[in-house]
This record gives structure tokens, C-alpha cells and sequence, in this order.
């Protein structure tokens, strides 16, 4: 899988700062610290040396030296000399966000989760102490982190999103996973034949259960799979205010100009699926093309339109 835009940017910021600590070192060396090939590396520096602080002219951008021997030299290393430090609102929107993952159900592990809150509460300055609570119903938690980590079944009563019905569902969790101030469970449905987004606090009730007569733990991933023969693919446009879906989504990022949106591939065997997906996103998703594709979902979103 291609690396995120987030995980690149993180080895950028750390990679000036090493070099100078570790000058005079070579291409394959450093590549090899950072996990990546030569020739990404090679790539990450030219994209270094036209970085650098407001005004952009010769004399501040980031200097690197590596052309000429295969060794690296930091000649100026602008504002990027030593190891960027967390502020104290960005430790506190990181310890937010931890906080909240732990008290999402799912496979993730909770005590690494804790441990890393406790050293940000000690990297804050002065030190944070944030207790944030996530909706969700104790019992409807725990029988999710069951069947997540069992492969198990769930007997759902789910309410609509106008709240004047409640049904009873058989599901499969997939996973979990939060945007703003909700939590979501993706699961097969076996009302509706396909996979399905929950919102957790509109599940009044859940219970595990066995599967389906007939129903293998993981037939249902095997029968949601994306193979060679039935694959598609759409370019999206995506909001840069919802970049998380680069990494909580399998997109694929591909290359734009700077002034554009940031733009993914991402594959599909269904396009009803392919619809509701980008309509969950409350338009934050832009099908791009194919045409085919694009037109279904702006059909889909007049109709949704209309009927409101």
C-alpha cells in the first residue's frame, strides 16, 4: 500500500534534523534508517531544498548538499534544525482524539492508547488533564469489541435518522471509526444484503449471536472482497478539511497541483455502493470520473434533495 501524505510529511519534518546529526552519510544509509528506497529518499530531498520560510528566495530555503559523492551535507539547515516540539493546543487536540479512540470499539490497543495520553499529559506545558466522554451505550460497546474481535455476530435495534422506527437487524461488524463527534460501525447487513454504516448512538441494544445458518465467520469478508475481475475505479476529489480519509479509507493518493483539492483512487465492485459511500461523507467526497459514476451520485443526491 502507498505511503499517506501524513506519513511523508512526518519523515520531511524529521529528516533535516537527523542528517545534521548524522552528516556525511550516504543515500542508501539514510534510506535505510528511514524504512524507504534510495530513490524515494533522493526524491524527499529535492523536495526539501525548495522548502523554507516566507519570501522563498535563495537564502531561505533549506540547503542540502547530495549530488555530488551520494553523501549528504546540511549546509543550512533554515528553521528546521532541530526536532519540531509539540505546542500546548496540539497536545491537547492529540490527547482529545486519543481519548476518544479509546472509548471506540474495536481491535486497537486501549493500554498503548492510555500509555501514550499519560506521556502527553507530561510533554503539555503546563501539563493537560482533558476528560472527554463519547455517547455510547456501555452494553452496546462491549458487544461490539466482542464481536470485532471474534468475528462475530450482532442482533442490533437500530433507530432511523428521523427516530419514529426501530428495527431489529442481524449485522457482521467490520470496524469502527470516528469523525467529529460520532462514532460509526461499518457491518454487513443482512436486511440489506450489503455493508452498512451505523451511527453507535442510535444502536439502542445489542447482543452477540451466531452466525446465520450456513454462514461461515468469514464468508461475509470474503463475499464483500474486491477482486481483479469485478474492480473499478473512480477518481475523487476530497476535501482537505476531511484528509483523514487518506488514512481510515482504502484510497490510493495520486499527484495534483498545489491549488487543487488533494485527489485518491479508490476501487469498487458496486456502484450503489460507490454512491452511498461518497453521500456518507456529507459532501466531502467529489466523484471526478468516471462520468458514469459521477452522474449516478449527483442523481442520487437531487433525490435525496427532494425528498426533504
Amino acid at each position: 500500500m502507498s505511503e499517506t501524505s501524513t506519513e511523508r510529511l512526518a519523515r520531511l519534518l524529521a529528516l533535516v534534523p537527523w542528517l545534521r546529526a548524522n552528516d556525511g552519510i550516504t543515500i542508501e544509509r539514510a534510506a535505510e534508517h528511514f524504512g524507504v528506497s534510495a530513490d524515494q529518499l533522493t526524491t524527499d530531498l529535492w523536495q526539501l531544498i525548495v522548502c523554507g520560510i516566507p519570501g522563498y528566495g535563495p537564502d531561505q530555503l533549506v540547503d542540502i548538499q547530495f549530488w555530488d559523492d551520494d553523501r549528504i551535507h546540511v549546509i543550512d539547515a533554515i528553521a528546521l534544525d532541530r526536532p519540531l516540539r509539540l505546542t500546548g493546543e496540539e497536545v491537547a487536540a492529540l490527547h482529545v482524539a486519543l481519548r476518544v479512540l479509546a472509548q471506540v470499539p474495536g481491535t486497537h490497543d486501549r493500554q498503548a492508547l492510555v500509555s501514550a495520553m499519560a506521556k502527553l499529559e507530561e510533554a503539555g506545558a503546563p501539563p493537560v488533564s482533558i476528560n472527554v466522554q463519547v455517547s455510547i451505550d456501555p452494553l452496546v460497546r462491549s458487544a461490539i469489541d466482542t464481536a470485532v474481535n471474534g468475528q462475530q455476530w450482532l442482533l442490533i435495534e437500530y433507530a432511523a435518522a428521523d427516530g419514529d422506527q426501530i428495527t431489529k437487524r442481524r449485522v457482521q461488524p467490520l470496524n469502527t471509526y470516528a469523525v467529529d463527534d460520532r462514532v460509526y460501525l461499518h457491518a454487513w447487513c443482512e436486511v440489506a444484503t450489503d455493508v452498512r454504516t451505523f451511527r453507535l448512538d442510535r444502536i439502542h441494544t445489542a447482543a452477540v449471536i451466531d452466525a446465520p445458518a450456513g454462514v461461515e465467520p468469514s464468508a461475509v469478508t470474503t463475499s464483500i472482497s474486491i477482486t481483479p475481475e469485478n474492480t473499478q475505479v473512480a477518481r475523487i476529489a476530497i476535501d482537505p478539511q476531511a484528509a483523514w480519509i487518506f488514512d481510515t479509507e482504502e484510497v490510493e493518493p495520486v499527484a495534483t497541483s498545489p491549488d487543487d483539492s488533494p485527489q485518491a483512487l479508490v476501487r469498487f465492485a458496486s456502484l450503489d455502493w460507490l454512491v452511498r459511500w461518497v453521500l456518507g461523507h456529507g459532501g466531502r467526497v467529489q466523484v471526478l470520473e468516471p462520468d458514469s459514476a459521477r452522474n449516478a451520485v449527483l442523481d442520487a443526491a437531487r433525490q435525496r434533495l427532494a425528498a426533504t
